[in-house]
């Protein structure tokens, strides 16, 4: 569901996390793919075997799998699908608690959801802050336990809900001097980062959910 560049660039990236989410919680024989983009998790579904039908605003290209256009708020079909997946397409949405009521009516056994974290009280004493607070068609972002209540309140059994996509600290390099030391030294902080010396658990740009409905 794109309306910006910006967004439609974000989301022809393929993402390991979801790669993971998809593999790890997808149930049933059914999905539907909300926001389908570039099709990358609708057609992994495809190739296990799911009927996978994608919705999104602006379908972008010519998909292995039936692809309608229609908004979160508002999707035009009458039976539940087995596993429905919904990434970084919430906070896109003006009308919450519509969305969310859809979301319910339409998922059978398991919804997989990801948003941006709002939580960025550890780097904003240094200017900084996660990239997704600037984007302009984002209505808003969830902190843990605001995005879970407001999911038990749509009639959702929250299984699971987790802060991921961990933010690299190798930007820091750029303050090194001479010039000629940043590039080892953003080479150190990586290496470091990959071996979780350097690791903060609350430092991660996304919530992901699976829940239930009830």
């Amino acid at each position: 569901m794109n309306d910006s560049d910006s967004r439609q660039w974000w989301r022809q990236q393929f993402s390991p996390i979801k790669q993971q989410y998809v593999q790890q919680f997808a149930k049933g024989n059914t999905a539907l793919d909300i926001g389908t983009g570039a099709g990358f998790y609708g057609a992994m579904l495809q190739e296990r075997g799911f009927q996978v039908v994608g919705v999104d605003i602006q379908p972008q290209r010519d998909y292995a799998y039936p692809v309608v256009q229609a908004r979160l708020a508002a999707l035009p079909f009458q039976r539940p699908f087995d596993t429905v997946l919904a990434f970084d397409i919430l906070e896109h949405e003006p009308l919450e608690m519509a969305a969310l009521h859809e979301l319910r009516r339409l998922t059978g056994q398991r919804l997989l959801l990801s948003v941006p974290n709002a939580d960025d009280a550890l780097i904003t004493p240094y200017n900084l802050t996660f990239k997704h607070h600037i984007d302009k068609t984002h209505q808003r972002e969830y902190h843990v336990a605001g995005l879970s209540d407001k999911l038990t309140e749509a009639g959702f059994y929250v299984r699971h809900i987790a802060r991921r996509g961990a933010v690299s600290p190798a930007f820091f390099s750029e303050f090194v001097r001479p010039t000629l030391l940043r590039q080892p030294t953003r080479f150190l902080i990586k290496a470091l980062f990959k071996l979780k010396v350097l690791y903060n658990e609350a430092l991660m740009a996304d919530l992901y959910v699976v829940a239930e409905p009830v």
